[in-house]
């Protein structure tokens, strides 16, 4: 540092005006140290000045890069429509935050090693590599976590969430839903919002917009999407429209093993409300609809972000701290935007042909007027609504009840056993009731097993309907020699619904006493997307003695109008969730102590058991086992099922007979019908 005297610079003699009026900071300190006769001293001034500029220099490149990088990932958009956590963008705005998040080694390589890990819990792993009619199933699951362990190894991954959608493709080419693995959670804040919803008309094969959505709208500060309700689509980015539709529900949508299934998931969700920790991002910022008379329109993509993230390091704590017992709650945007839309038919309440009764958590109960048909929507067989279905069901009162399943998910395989009990005479008895399971026998697997050990009459004997009171029930009982592996199963085995792991007998409806009030006449409406526990119900259903049929809404994609979708989809299993897995395992092992939670919040589920339908194949898992609809409904309306519940009265009223018809209005609603019907011959 240049040191001046006190004396020396008093007797300085400064002409303030030659001072003042230099032009420059630098030259007015040369002129002072010049002045006063320290040309050295200015040298040494001049190259530690320069130093400390370089040093300034790279702190403010530095700072600046750092705010640019917190930037990114900062979103503060707010509008009046969204709740008030919630904000919105463009893909452009979200790649680059996505982009910024790098990659880390140890991460990725630990959640390989625990994906590896998890293939000697999942039952299906030899089936998937060959499965029988009507999949043919051919996944190579090891060899394609293999392929992306190559890349990690050859750093060919630039970001973090290229990585974890890589793991996502790669474990929706089972179209599995139990076996599924979702990106981490700060991802699954993020959802891709397109302006229209579309519906496809099978008798023309033709996709035409049904609405254009609000909320849309109101974020982009225009109502342009509204204006093209009803108009047909013919191309989506220069692409046959169908075709598009279909591809996309090739390489996205794992609903369903089933081709028609995935495409009426698409058009009634997946397509127009992505979740980003399970969908891609789009290659392309806009999209462009072409119409029936050539004219185009093109629309950005928009993103729904909701969380409020205050900086990039937000987003990824998000991505890297997890909870447990917590779960991707990814359905949370398309819920608001069906309720602030007003698409819910159900929400209505008010009819003029039907009377809503009670109900609530999309469990509703509707009466239909002129002929007292029971209609229950039944949206999932969640625990947590148990309390709302046994209300529902327990009013239900008539001859003729019509249940619609279309896009419930399942939830608890008892609350579907209590519903079959209550509903089916047959069922009243539950050696007839239960199905059995058995599993692929692992080492690891035995040792998970056990939990059920810890918990009283869990596990019951297939053939005598007694409790298991020990291990015995996973001893090695038969081989299956699938896709060139040959592997030891357990004995088949059920589940106890009145046993402590599952309930300990909470779900039953009618507490034992002897139900006399059966409905003679029970359909099931259903869009193939009926999965899990939703699924073992309507398989069981189907062969009850007062079900009458399956109704399946959408489908016609094919030349074959009369396609015959899956009734209902991957109820193949018993689903874990990997760290609940770990969990159990942990308390009964530490031989393997490689098996460990996944490194971040991302979601692994897998089958872990085999479920087998009897009345399906005894021999062979509901998740390869096709089980079609009985008729499928020209209406393809996933909003309004009015129409779809009016034919399928009527058709009952032609088939039975036995219901008088004497409301006029009903009777045009009746003609009306009957003029589709004629139409479409």
């Amino acid at each position: 540092m240049l040191l001046l005297t006190h004396s020396r610079i008093l007797t300085l003699e400064i002409r303030y005006d030659s001072f003042i009026k230099s032009e420059n900071l630098e030259k007015k300190i040369e002129w002072l140290f010049l002045s006063v006769g320290c040309e050295k001293s200015f040298r040494l001034y001049h190259q530690t000045m320069r130093t400390i500029l370089f040093f300034i220099l790279i702190f403010l490149y530095n700072e600046l890069s750092i705010e640019a990088r917190i930037d990114l990932c900062t979103f503060n958009s707010t509008m009046r429509e969204l709740p008030s956590t919630w904000s919105y963008s463009t893909v452009d705005q979200v790649k680059l935050c996505f982009e910024n998040i790098p990659v880390n080694n140890s991460i990725m390589h630990e959640t390989m090693k625990q994906l590896f890990n998890s293939l000697d819990f999942y039952s299906f792993l030899s089936l998937v590599r060959q499965s029988d009619h009507p999949y043919f199933t051919n996944v190579h699951l090891r060899e394609d976590l293999l392929s992306i362990l190559h890349q990690v190894n050859l750093n060919i991954y630039k970001n973090d969430y290229d990585f974890h959608m890589d793991l996502v493709t790669c474990f929706k080419n089972l179209k599995d839903f139990h076996m599924k693995y979702i990106a981490p959670n700060g991802y699954a804040k993020f959802e891709l919002l397109l302006p229209f919803i579309f519906e496809f008309l099978p008798l023309t094969k033709q996709i035409k917009v049904k609405a254009g959505i609000h909320l849309y709208s109101s974020i982009i500060g225009n109502n342009l999407n509204m204006n093209y309700t009803d108009r047909i689509i013919t191309k989506i980015d220069g692409i046959n429209a169908l075709e598009y539709i279909k591809q996309f529900a090739e390489q996205h949508s794992l609903m369903s093993k089933d081709k028609s299934v995935r495409l009426n998931s698409v058009f009634r969700e997946e397509f127009w409300i992505r979740n980003l920790a399970q969908y891609p991002l789009p290659l392309k910022n806009k999209i462009t609809f072409t119409f029936l008379d050539d004219d185009e329109a093109t629309f950005p993509y928009l993103i729904i972000i909701t969380k409020q993230f205050a900086n990039q390091i937000s987003l990824e704590n998000d991505n890297l701290n997890f909870s447990l017992s917590s779960s991707f709650k990814t359905r949370i945007v398309f819920n608001y935007i069906i309720e602030l839309e007003k698409l819910n038919w159900y929400e209505n309440k008010r009819n003029n042909s039907f009377d809503f009764i009670t109900g609530n958590s999309d469990t509703y109960y509707y009466i239909h007027k002129p002929t007292k048909t029971a209609i229950i929507r039944l949206g999932s067989f969640d625990e947590e609504t148990f309390e709302d279905v046994k209300k529902v069901f327990s009013n239900a009162t008539g001859k003729i009840l019509i249940i619609d399943l279309i896009g419930n998910q399942g939830g608890h395989s008892c609350l579907a056993y209590s519903l079959l009990n209550y509903l089916v005479p047959e069922y009243s008895s539950l050696h007839l009731l239960y199905e059995p399971m058995d599993a692929r026998v692992t080492k690891p697997l035995i040792s998970f097993s056990k939990i059920f050990s810890l918990y009283p009459n869990s596990m019951l004997d297939i053939q005598t309907g007694l409790s298991f009171t020990n291990m015995s029930w996973i001893e090695p009982y038969t081989n299956y020699t699938r896709g060139n592996s040959t592997d030891e199963y357990s004995m088949k085995v059920s589940i106890n619904c009145d046993g402590e792991i599952f309930g300990r007998g909470k779900f039953w409806l009618k507490d034992g006493s002897i139900n006399n009030n059966y409905f003679k006449s029970i359909y099931a409406l259903t869009d193939g997307t009926c999965g899990s526990a939703c699924s073992l119900f309507l398989s069981k259903l189907k062969f009850g003695s007062n079900f009458k049929m399956i109704y399946g809404i959408g489908g016609g994609y094919n030349e074959n109008d009369n396609d015959l979708f899956e009734s209902s989809s991957y109820a193949g299993g018993g689903a874990f969730r990997w760290n609940d897995i770990v969990t159990y395992h942990n308390q009964f092992s530490i031989e393997n102590s490689s098996i460990d939670y996944l490194p971040t919040s991302a979601f692994l589920s897998l089958n872990v058991y085999e479920v087998y339908i009897n009345a399906l194949n005894k021999n062979y898992p509901r998740e390869f086992v096709k089980q079609p609809i009985d008729r499928r409904l020209v209406n393809s309306d996933y909003f309004n099922i009015e129409q779809s519940l009016e034919m399928i009265i009527y058709n009952d009223i032609q088939l039975n007979g036995h219901i008088s018809i004497s409301n006029s209005s009903f009777k045009i609603i009746l003609f009306n019908v009957l003029l589709v019907i004629l139409f479409k011959q």
